[in-house]
């Protein structure tokens, strides 16, 4: 019954919470278009679209909207894009005749006709077009898209070279790179990077990896890619 009970208050607790909140949303007030958000530091804020239209604002979905001229990413103007041909895709992801936008951000994609997206990973994305590959905003040119493959959220590679969220990773032997388990390091048959950043002193045949940022080799043990000094009691 108590358990009943705590579960009935927390179900009630939610329900309060998402009334007190609700969504973001864009609202038309004393003859201004505002995009309305909640915020658990300040509570609900309206801010207001720069240049916005009232008569003829309409909101495409919670994050995206326009006038007859202008286009706005939640709060902010994205200037230069087509009213009459943009398309929402999946947040923060969206399009014109003319390109695609991230956020606020035009990705200037080379070929409109060929881009997909490859991958989504929540709001970060790997995608290519007959002649590029990207990244969310950042073009990777020098790219062998024949043998481009995704590895993880932050890692590709083709038959070149290793891309660390879309920039090539220095040194990278990319036959041999591999994540290492379900960790932030990783390997290939000469280095150890942790994230993005090379690990001169680690012992590449008897580094070992203990969870998501610890590991080991033979010399001790390693803690966010650094050697973890342990002091001793004397």
């Amino acid at each position: 019954m108590r358990k009943m009970k705590k579960m009935l208050m927390a179900g009630i607790l939610l329900l309060l919470m998402a009334a007190c909140t609700g969504g973001p949303e864009y609202v038309v007030q004393d003859n201004v278009v505002v995009y309305s958000y909640w915020t658990f530091s300040f509570g609900r804020l309206n801010d207001t679209l720069p240049g916005a239209d009232p008569s003829t604002f309409k909101a495409v979905n919670s994050w995206l909207g326009h006038d007859s001229e202008r286009v706005y990413y939640e709060n902010r103007l994205v200037p230069g894009v087509d009213v009459a041909t943009l398309k929402a895709e999946r947040r923060p992801l969206f399009r014109d005749k003319n390109d695609y936008y991230y956020e606020a951000t035009p990705m200037r994609v080379a070929d409109l006709s060929s881009f997909k997206i490859l991958k989504w990973f929540e709001d970060d994305f790997w995608a290519r077009d007959s002649r590029y590959a990207y990244f969310d905003t950042l073009c990777i040119r020098d790219v062998d898209l024949a043998s481009f493959e995704i590895m993880n959220m932050m890692v590709a590679r083709d038959k070149k070279q290793v891309y660390y969220f879309g920039r090539v990773l220095p040194g990278a032997d990319p036959a041999t790179f591999e994540p290492m388990g379900n960790s932030v390091y990783y390997r290939d048959k000469s280095h150890v990077w942790y994230y993005d950043e090379l690990m001169p002193d680690a012992d590449l045949a008897t580094f070992t990896v203990d969870g998501l940022s610890h590991a080991h080799d033979k010399y001790g043990p390693f803690k966010n890619g650094k050697r973890d000094t342990v002091e001793t009691e004397p």
